[in-house]
């Protein structure tokens, strides 16, 4: 697992990197957002951190981008007044906002909080690609029913058993089967 620190001063970047060592994450420290951009421009994270207040920008757009550019959760930390301004707007984007002074065991729970999150969205998303492509494979093969019911005059139920027979026969995927229908049927 690793993770993206940003913040400007070296005592920060420490006590940053010591929490997360403890839960064996990697990291990459940088001191400025355009450093940090480039970082995640080069490699993916599965989380970051960034204490506000960079030379070259607040860093809570930041966030957002890195959040967006990397599909994970992360954390900002900013001084209490603006935590409450920039809260719903980060939380929004799967980010974590705690104001300064941080307890230490206050960070690992977040920490901990955006492991378990970023994993449940992995699964999400590995769940939602499955679904995606079996809906293309009921797509090629409803279309592939409908060429032979049109081209052969099998009925609905017909087109489905040769399909399914077809797919058995020459130990392929229905999907196969349906695109070699396709691709003799349609074109006439």
């Amino acid at each position: 697992m690793d993770a993206l620190i940003v913040a400007n001063a070296s005592a920060q970047q420490r006590a940053l990197t010591d929490v997360l060592y403890h839960e064996k994450i990697n990291c990459v420290v940088c001191t400025t957002a355009a450093e940090a951009r480039r970082a995640s421009l080069c490699r993916p994270f599965d989380l970051f951190i960034i204490n506000s207040g960079l030379s070259d920008e607040h860093g809570n757009e930041l966030a957002m981008a890195v959040a967006d550019a990397n599909g994970c959760g992360g954390i900002f930390v900013d001084d209490a007044m603006r935590v409450d301004q920039l809260a719903d707007e980060l939380n929004d984007c799967g980010i974590i906002t705690l104001a300064r002074p941080v307890a230490k065991t206050t960070l690992l729970d977040a920490v901990r909080l955006i492991k378990v999150s970023n994993a449940r969205v992995r699964e999400l998303k590995a769940q939602n690609e499955e679904l995606k492509a079996k809906l293309e494979d009921m797509k090629f093969i409803t279309r592939a029913k409908i060429a032979l019911m049109r081209s052969l005059g099998y009925t609905e139920e017909q087109a489905h058993r040769y399909i399914e027979k077809k797919s058995m026969e020459m130990r392929v995927s229905r999907r196969k089967v349906a695109m070699d229908i396709l691709n003799t049927y349609e074109a006439i």
